[in-house]
């Protein structure tokens, strides 16, 4: 009896570690079957995300690009248009330049002629470069005298060093107290490019130019241009030293 109670026994805890043993399996099954889904879905979300802070990051950097490249291009329309703009004015002081040279060649032929008082003509205004030939229309023409003819002298730039300081090269207009390289290369552009030529150029003229190239070159005062042109242009070292010196001086005291 006592034997056939223990085998009894053992056979229904056999039967309930099986009955657990399903039991567990089962609900780690489930238990699985439940989680698959949150996982995916988990992992949908983040790869969403990703996307979407991809997209933001890419249109954020497109959109710094994109400005750069338009401000970059807009500061190069800006310099073309002025340049164009600069093209075009000293292009139309041609018809001012053309009239000076007439007048120059006309009064050298005057001179070179004994007796002769032939009157020198008026430019006249065009729809370029008014203020300039105004000048000369407006100026009273003086009476031609029977004079000998005066062709300018090449004056010796090497005496120059001992008053001066510094080597002179002959016709460099950056000499001149106030004209710089790029004034230099206004001057060029309406034909005066030796020191007889800005000696005999009219102040207004010189005006016009540095009005017409732009608002940073109007504050200068081309007053003495002419006068320092002419003494170098007739070797007057001393002089032109003295005038020089007053003119950096006025400007200190200024």
């Amino acid at each position: 009896m006592a034997l056939k109670t223990k085998r009894r026994a053992a056979e229904l805890r056999s039967v309930w570690r099986q009955l657990r043993e399903r039991f567990d399996t089962d609900a780690i099954k489930t238990e699985g079957d439940q989680l698959m889904p949150y996982t995916l879905a988990k992992g949908l979300f983040w790869v969403l995300a990703a996307l979407l802070l991809g997209i933001v990051i890419g249109w954020l950097l497109r959109s710094v690009a994109a400005k750069r490249q338009v401000a970059r291009a807009r500061a190069h329309h800006v310099d073309t248009a002025e340049l164009e703009r600069l093209r075009g004015r000293v292009a139309n002081l041609e018809p001012v330049v053309h009239e000076r040279d007439r007048l120059k060649a006309e009064l050298e032929i005057a001179r070179a002629t004994p007796g002769a008082a032939t009157p020198i003509a008026t430019p006249t205004a065009t729809s370029t470069g008014t203020s300039a030939v105004q000048s000369f229309a407006n100026a009273e023409q003086p009476e031609i005298v029977d004079v000998p003819p005066s062709t300018p002298s090449t004056p010796d730039v090497s005496a120059a060093v001992a008053v001066l300081g510094k080597p002179v090269t002959l016709d460099d207009l950056k000499v001149v107290e106030g004209i710089g390289p790029k004034i230099e290369g206004l001057c060029h552009g309406i034909g005066i490019r030796t020191w007889f030529d800005l000696s005999t150029t009219e102040v207004s003229l010189l005006r016009t130019m540095l009005t017409d190239a732009g608002s940073r070159f109007r504050a200068q005062d081309p007053t003495t241009w002419p006068q320092q042109a002419t003494l170098l242009a007739e070797g007057r070292w001393v002089d032109f030293k003295a005038l020089t010196d007053q003119l950096s001086g006025r400007e200190a005291s200024e």
